[in-house]
């Protein structure tokens, strides 16, 4: 399961708007590739585990997790 430290880190992305969550977790992959697919993961698990729906964010987290993979396709 997540540390308290990580379900923090998760309420805030999903407590921010989907544009402001779509726009930090994109340009976080762009500088922390793997962190960013950690948060990703965490935060679609934690919404799975919780029934959180909020499918504007899924998106905005699924598209920044296809950039940060992007990102350490192309080192």
């Amino acid at each position: 399961m997540l540390t308290e430290a990580q379900k923090k880190r998760v309420a805030m992305i999903i407590g921010s708007s989907a544009h402001d969550c779509e726009v930090s977790m994109v340009l976080n992959a762009g500088s922390s590739p793997v962190r960013t697919l950690t948060e990703v993961a965490e935060t679609l698990h934690y919404m799975n585990a919780n029934g959180i729906e909020k499918i504007s964010h899924r998106r905005a987290l699924m598209k920044a997790g296809r950039k940060a993979l992007n990102v350490l396709g192309d080192m």
